[in-house]
């Protein structure tokens, strides 16, 4: 049974709100928790629906978006996006384009709230680990972050798929059927369709196992940031003097990498381009053309690149 009030707890009730509403059955939910919500908590609620232009369907969802929202008397954004595929895949530049459009909407300490929940936890870690994710990877999407001018929470995470479904049986309320969500060609359709079905005929509960598991891991890891920020706080920064780096441990000196990264909002680089950083910038002599950059993988955050000036790394986004 879901408490609708223990989705409250990381949001700002004074703020407005916008439901990142596909008509799926997570959206779907999200969007009725949170109006039943409104009345009690004074929210200002809107939805948003982005329309991607990769389906036939397309014109049936936005529709379907707007019988729901008439319905609720919730005021729905409709927002039309070109997805421009680049390396990283059409599902990567989908996503790209949705966040472009949410951005552009939502102005200063607004709210953004999507239905992902524990089981997209799940697919998360395990793509990632398929691909060779660090450790840092492996905490799973992240509850709160900034998108554009406004902050994306996403306060479902603690719940599962079925229980979501339950909700809308329970409530006879309708949701749309992405029918490409069963094809498996894609990597998180495959995992989600095949992968998890499958071990759960042996483990069951396996996403919220999974998602313990990242909220664990992510605990670790602030610990961990919070020491070495203590002992390294001198060369956690932006521009880093190249001679203090070579003076620090291998282990340390790619943490205090990766740490300096992450303070700039800017996505970590995979293991590959991490060497290739040490090896342009410590272990080799770097001039002014040295440069070492990476895409944005499939993170939330931009891509990133390191220069060399006046005897520093500079680090910077692409």
């Amino acid at each position: 049974m879901i408490n609708p009030t223990n989705l409250i707890k990381h949001i700002d009730p004074n703020k407005k709100i916008y439901i990142g509403f596909s008509g799926g059955a997570d959206s779907t939910a999200l969007l009725y928790l949170f109006a039943d919500l409104r009345h009690s908590h004074s929210i200002q609620l809107e939805a948003i629906h982005v329309d991607h232009n990769l389906s036939p369907d397309n014109n049936t969802w936005e529709s379907h978006c707007e019988k729901i929202c008439n319905k609720l008397d919730i005021i729905l954004h409709i927002k039309s996006v070109d997805v421009e595929v680049d390396g990283d895949g059409l599902e990567s530049a989908a996503r790209k384009a949705r966040y472009k459009a949410f951005s552009d909407i939502l102005k200063e300490g607004e709210q953004l709230l999507l239905g992902h929940h524990a089981n997209d936890v799940a697919e998360t870690i395990l793509i990632r680990m398929f691909r060779g994710t660090g450790i840092d990877g492996l905490e799973g999407p992240a509850l709160t972050r900034s998108v554009g001018k406004g902050v994306l929470i996403r306060p479902l995470l603690d719940l599962t798929k079925t229980e979501l479904l339950e909700y809308l049986k329970n409530n006879e309320i309708s949701f749309i059927e992405d029918s490409s969500n069963f094809e498996s060609n894609q990597d998180r359709n495959f995992i989600r369709n095949d992968v998890i079905p499958l071990i759960e005929e042996r483990w069951k509960n396996i996403s919220s196992r999974i998602q313990a598991t990242s909220e664990i891991i992510r605990d670790r890891n602030k610990s961990y940031s919070f020491l070495l920020n203590k002992s390294f706080n001198h060369l956690i920064k932006n521009e880093i003097p190249v001679q203090d780096l070579k003076k620090v441990d291998g282990e340390i000196l790619i943490d205090i990498l990766r740490a300096s990264i992450r303070e700039q909002k800017i996505s970590l680089p995979n293991k590959k381009i991490t060497k290739e950083i040490i090896k342009t910038f410590i272990l080799s002599r770097p001039g002014p053309r040295s440069e070492v950059s990476w895409s944005r993988d499939d993170q939330d955050l931009p891509g990133g690149r390191i220069i060399y000036r006046d005897g520093c790394i500079v680090i910077l986004k692409k």
